[in-house]
């Protein structure tokens, strides 16, 4: 047996590598970085998104604003096509489209509001105006052609879809003789000159008021691979805690920068 005093000898310069060693090993045979990360943000996760419902605050714009007017107001949020835009500056365009979208079309809370837009600054400034003022968006697969893209217009209930000029030609005559009964609207540099120059007024929180976690926040579609697509609803809840767990799990920094080419991802950088 080793005397008890003889442990206590060994130096701090052997024994500190030797734990960290171990625990290594240990992690490696067990994964438990791993499921620690994973368990503790979700964990966290529910935790919060239970608060934030409790407060009637499920809503992402509420994030969004949290960083535009506090201490990371003048850090980089948006990076696209080597323009960059700062929280304070993305919610203030947010605001701007929100206000847009409420006068000039009177689209209201729990509206769906549906979006054929490749990946853009545009598309993620809509985004959140749509959400800044209660609506919902109903996100369109910009490669989508007629039955097809008639069909998820359709289905999703919205009375007007915004269209990305890069893809206005998908939107053909038989696709709006189809659905005579919506309003279609290119974002024209007109239209969004438009949009940028108007006074942004930040809506009151009643207008985003929604009360459960099972909630709407944004409608997608399936690929449609046996069929036409199909709608599928992304809850708040689901939104929040990706927004919570992946960052966590995936050991992101306030510092790193978050490539997707997949918006849908893209509240993963604010939790």
């Amino acid at each position: 047996m080793v005397p008890t005093d003889s442990l206590s000898a060994v130096p701090l310069a052997v024994a500190a590598p030797a734990a960290v060693a171990g625990l290594a090993y240990l992690n490696a045979r067990t994964s438990f970085g791993y499921d620690y990360r994973l368990i503790g943000g979700a964990y966290k996760s529910t935790f919060r998104a239970a608060i934030r419902e409790k407060r009637d605050q499920l809503n992402q714009f509420y994030i969004l604003e949290q960083y535009a007017l506090g201490k990371k107001a003048n850090d980089v949020f948006l990076i696209f096509e080597g323009q960059q835009w700062t929280y304070k500056e993305v919610y203030q365009t947010t605001v701007k489209y929100g206000t847009w979208f409420k006068t000039k079309y009177n689209i209201k809370p729990k509206d769906i509001v549906a979006m054929d837009f490749m990946n853009s600054d545009k598309f993620i400034f809509m985004w959140l105006g749509l959400w800044s003022i209660g609506a919902k968006p109903a996100f369109i697969n910009y490669n989508l052609t007629s039955k097809a893209l008639a069909h998820c217009i359709r289905v999703s209930t919205a009375r007007i879809v915004f269209i990305d000029p890069d893809v206005a030609n998908n939107v053909t005559e038989e696709v709006r003789n189809e659905l005579q009964s919506i309003q279609f609207e290119i974002l024209s540099p007109q239209l969004e000159a438009e949009a940028l120059s108007t006074e942004g007024v930040r809506v009151p929180n009643s207008e985003r008021s929604d009360d459960k976690l099972q909630n709407m926040a944004i409608l997608i579609y399936t690929s449609g691979t046996t069929g036409l697509p199909k709608p599928a609803i992304v809850s708040w809840n689901k939104i929040i805690m990706s927004t919570l767990v992946v960052p966590g799990w995936m050991q992101f920094k306030g510092s790193d920068i978050f490539y997707t080419v997949s918006l849908l991802h893209f509240f993963q950088v604010i939790s």
